[in-house]
């Protein structure tokens, strides 16, 4: 799927765990349609079809499929008595699969109305729907709206393709690859960029004294930061995760996306296992869509005692891989 997450697809297979209510966001409206369209078939794919070939995912894909439901906007705004037939599709018995799902395409243009009468269904969907949501502009949505959703940055093309851009671009080899990393293809800020880069490091030297050295405050202040972090930091916090199971199986450092830092993420794959790890990202990616009643702070507070608990002895020292950020 272009520019989709892996996490969200190996969800998408576990839809028990797949979020209610998803706002995928990104700078390409194609890539926003297949990337929503396939995570909508995963979903309601009665088998184990990866490539999305059986007749369901093919239904799904052409929109007529019945337990999937596209809104899309009718002129200049999503219409309240759209939305009012999605939720009413949405509290219906599936017909052929065990869930349904509903598409919103281009939620910014949703009227006053139409959010509102939205609202209560995207906080508790029910354990048979799912609400996919995009935008190219996450920023013109209701706060109301983002809030309850787990919002996802979608990017367009691989990351070698957008490092190779911005290297032609004239950036050095670092900084192309991580701008591909915690940016969009379109805007290139040196101050936000320093910014990701200064939480990836301290979120890092966090999991690494709470995990190797055993420094519970250390994860215990990390949760209470990711329990007000923007959806772009917690995204990277769950890329970590990710990478540290990664190394933890033993992959080629290839494919570990923060290379940057790898060896800290080594040294924390040792002590927790791959296993644990990728547990916690899946865990980390369904997070409370707000922090009311410091209901966040306590996921990630649970995740994060949950990965120093499953730590092990160290093991026999490997080969690093590479530098780290300074």
């Amino acid at each position: 799927m272009t520019g989709a997450s892996p996490l969200l697809e190996r969800l998408a297979a576990r839809p028990e765990r797949f979020p209610g209510a998803l706002l995928l966001h990104a700078t390409s409206a194609e890539t926003l349609e297949k990337t929503s369209s396939r995570l909508g078939a995963l979903l309601l794919c009665p088998g184990d079809d990866p490539e999305n070939r059986c007749e369901s995912c093919r239904r799904a894909f052409e929109g007529i499929h019945p337990d999937l439901l596209t809104i899309e906007p009718e002129g200049v705004q999503i219409r309240v008595d759209r939305v009012r037939e999605a939720i009413a599709f949405g509290a219906g018995r599936p017909y052929e699969s065990a869930r349904r799902v509903v598409r919103i395409s281009r939620a910014e243009l949703l009227g006053l109305e139409a959010a509102n009468a939205l609202l209560k269904s995207l906080e508790e969907p029910g354990s048979r729907l799912h609400w996919i949501l995009t935008t190219r502009r996450p920023e013109a949505l209701l706060p109301t709206i983002r809030s309850r959703c787990l919002a996802v940055r979608v990017a367009s093309g691989s990351a070698s393709d957008r490092a190779r851009a911005w290297r032609e671009g004239g950036f050095s080899e670092d900084d192309a690859a991580d701008l591909a990393i915690f940016t969009s293809d379109e805007n290139a800020d040196a101050d936000r960029l320093e910014d990701a880069r200064r939480f990836r490091l301290e979120t890092v030297e966090a999991l690494r004294a709470g995990i190797v050295d055993g420094k519970l405050a250390s994860l215990v202040l990390l949760a209470e930061i990711l329990g007000r972090a923007e959806p772009e930091e917690l995204r990277v916090f769950g890329e970590l995760l990710a990478d540290a199971a990664l190394v933890g199986a033993g992959v080629s450092a290839e494919l570990v996306r923060h290379r940057a830092v790898l060896n800290p993420l080594l040294e924390i794959a040792r002590r927790a296992g791959a296993t644990a790890l990728e547990n916690a990202a899946v865990a980390a990616a369904d997070y409370p869509p707000d922090t009311r009643r410091g209901n966040r702070r306590l996921h990630f507070e649970k995740v994060l005692l949950g990965l120093s608990t499953a730590a092990v002895a160290p093991q026999p020292a490997a080969e690093s891989f590479g530098s780290t950020e300074p």
